[in-house]
């Protein structure tokens, strides 16, 4: 089966939407006898679209997305018709593309994978949340277009299922949920065991916290964790990658951005994940969560949010702790050190968050989960 992949950045550019599209791309690979890349999707007309976005929003703070221009989406979607009679593809996978195939003539069946719909994103993210009406309008009338056109969702997460199905009516029958992977290479099971040994006799909690969007993300949250443990007399220490707070705190290390792509900077974020004894991520909002998900591959128990895709990524009490966003940071503290005071079960959360991972959040797995599903439909 000869597979289009469709992708509105090049899936060969291992930069492109942190990774997940090149990780994609690579797992399908494994699975299907050839992948032909349908992106990247480029036109001149995002720059008319761009303008039109500037004369709507001028004299107010509203935001104009011009990805939901309606005029924008019909050209990308006869650039990809014209891609797909050319290549003649068996099968059509979109990632994160709704806008770019909305308009697409082709009979090739199509799938569709995204992280979240545009109503979860309104609802979490501050990007989203002071949109032009027709910004919000157009992103609707799309993404309906989309997913009707599709022959099935492949979406990671149960939360993104049922949104689809109570915004856009979108038959359960019709969204297949399979967990995404990390974008991180996960090392051996042997190494990760050594890891956990390590882990268990370690002195001091080393949380590790990667996030771009400092405050998005709850960085001062976490630093507040951080602080109320070492009140309590349980030495720990905060490692920050991602952002750069300015932080003067002899308990908080400031790495700053770390580029996957930079062997040395690579090499170093994967130091970190291995001699860390917890991810933190107290996070405002959150998707799928892949930081989540490289945290998992490590046997690294992670501390994160009860809000969006979280409560997914980390099952709480078992791969890690999933906490109020109202909690008092010294509750929160208490939770962590009680954890920590029992080490057979801080052992066995670090072995089951490996495992989860390994049975269910890789990239390998998630290639096998797909091509049974268009093996079976696509004839």
């Amino acid at each position: 089966m000869r597979i289009g992949y469709i992708t509105k950045e090049d899936p060969k550019n291992v930069r492109a939407y942190s990774g997940t599209h090149f990780a994609m791309y690579q797992a399908l690979k494994g699975e299907f006898e050839e992948v032909i890349p349908l992106g990247p999707i480029d036109h001149w007309y995002k720059n008319v679209a761009k303008l039109k976005g500037k004369f709507l929003t001028f004299g107010n703070e509203k935001l104009f997305k011009f990805q939901y221009d309606i005029e924008l989406a019909q050209i990308h979607a006869k650039q990809l018709d014209e891609k797909i009679e050319q290549l003649k593809p068996d099968v059509l996978l979109g990632s994160l593309v709704s806008p770019e195939v909305a308009f697409l003539k082709t009979d090739v069946p199509l799938y569709l994978t995204t992280d979240a719909t545009f109503p979860l994103l309104q609802d979490l993210y501050q990007s989203h949340s002071n949109l032009h009406s027709l910004s919000i309008k157009n992103a609707l009338i799309l993404e309906r277009m989309a997913f009707e056109k599709a022959r099935k969702l492949l979406v990671p997460l149960k939360w993104i299922s049922k949104s689809a199905q109570n915004n856009y009516r979108i038959p359960e029958s019709k969204i297949g949920v399979i967990p995404y992977g990390s974008n991180l290479v996960s090392p051996i099971e042997n190494e990760v065991q050594n890891l956990i040994k390590e882990r268990v006799r370690s002195e001091e909690l080393t949380f590790l916290f990667v996030g771009v969007r400092w405050e998005e993300k709850g960085g001062p949250e976490a630093v507040g964790i951080i602080k109320e443990l070492n009140s309590k007399g349980i030495k720990a220490k905060l490692i920050v990658v991602g952002s750069t707070p300015k932080i003067d705190e002899d308990y908080v290390e400031v790495i700053g951005f770390l580029d996957k792509q930079d062997t040395d900077q690579l090499l170093k974020l994967i130091e970190l994940y291995q001699k860390s004894t917890f991810f933190i991520l107290p996070t405002k909002a959150e998707c799928v969560g892949m930081s989540f998900i490289e945290a998992a591959s490590y046997g690294l128990p992670a501390i994160g949010s009860n809000v969006g895709g979280v409560p997914e990524a980390v099952i709480h009490k078992e791969t890690g702790l999933v906490i109020d966003p109202e909690e008092s940071p010294s509750k929160i503290a208490d939770e962590i050190a009680e954890l920590w005071n029992n080490k057979s079960m801080y052992k066995e959360m670090c072995a089951q968050s490996r495992k989860r991972y390994s049975a269910q959040m890789n990239w390998k797995n998630w290639a096998k989960k797909v091509k049974e599903i268009l093996s079976k439909e696509v004839i």
